[in-house]
């Protein structure tokens, strides 16, 4: 055999080994997302401080499904803006050497297959991702941007997805309530307060949401989602959250399948974005927003 020969088994060997090093790999960081994943949605499910972090994350993080914000809580839960290698690439910034070996892994959908019930599946593939505190990038963008008070009320009154109609008087002395029978929100006239205005609406624009019209919905049975879509919009448009207090629950999520709290939380993902949807088509009118730090949140 000719040296020439050599030379190109040699390739092809090496090609291989490096194919089934990257199929090892790949099958290995999956299977660490899937314990990840398994095991940051306990901590969720059974502490009222852990949920309250994954809400922050998830505001953070709007684009992102719960499986993937529970996945960068695993691993970096300082974590503000993620992208892998060719992302950071291209805003011309690079990986810092040092971190190559410490990414955060997230799943993403890949190929198709049929099942043997002739059902069709998705195979999901572990991508590399860094923070930007990871990469050589000089500037953070650690800012958060938040609203005058009058005009996020103002988008609330013309956005908001059922009629909001004004009352002498509620219940227990509540400042507003949604009723499905009408499928309209009372609200309590003579109300001042901006940020509980605010608070309470988005409350109960988020029952109205889950009602879907349906005159017998049951708000006890999803109080906490209303309650925590409300929370993820304070937390997006910078209005104080003080009044929410999730350390008191011990166990948010009692009994139920880690299945079934992901579902939750994609619930509340869903109604927290499709609400800041509609409130952002008149917010982006807003040209004068207010910078805040991370440090006055």
């Amino acid at each position: 055999m000719s040296s020439f020969d050599d030379i190109f088994t040699a390739a092809t060997k090496e090609r291989e080994e490096q194919r089934e090093s990257f199929i090892k790999e790949s099958k290995e960081n999956r299977e660490k997302c899937y314990a990840l994943a398994e095991e940051k949605v306990s901590d969720v499910a059974g502490d009222g401080k852990q949920f309250q972090a994954y809400l922050d994350t998830q505001v953070r993080f709007p684009m992102h499904t719960p499986n993937n914000v529970l996945l960068v809580m695993a691993q970096k839960p300082d974590a503000t803006q993620i992208g892998d290698v060719n992302f950071w690439k291209l805003k011309h910034v690079f990986v810092k050497n040092e971190e190559k070996d410490s990414p955060i892994l997230i799943l993403e959908p890949g190929e198709k297959y049929t099942r043997e019930d002739n059902t069709i599946g998705t195979y999901y593939n572990a991508k590399k991702n860094y923070d930007v505190s990871q990469t050589t990038a000089k500037y953070r963008n650690n800012s958060t941007r938040t609203y005058d008070l009058d005009h996020l009320i103002s988008a609330i009154a013309k956005q908001t997805p059922v009629p909001i109609e004004p009352v002498d008087e509620l219940p227990n002395s509540n400042g507003a309530l949604f009723d499905p029978e009408s499928n309209t929100i009372k609200l309590r006239k003579g109300l001042e307060n901006g940020t509980a205005i605010f608070q309470i609406l988005t409350i109960e624009m988020s029952h109205a949401m889950l009602a879907q019209g349906k005159h017998d919905y049951d708000r006890n049975e999803n109080s906490l989602t209303a309650f925590s879509s409300s929370y993820m919009l304070c937390k997006k448009y910078g209005v104080d959250t003080k009044a929410y207090n999730f350390e008191k629950m011990q166990e948010p999520f009692p009994d139920m399948e880690s299945s079934d709290v992901k579902q939750e939380l994609y619930v509340i993902k869903k109604i927290a974005n499709d609400l800041s949807q509609r409130l952002d088509r008149d917010l982006k009118h807003d040209k004068k927003p207010v910078e805040k730090s991370d440090g006055e949140r």
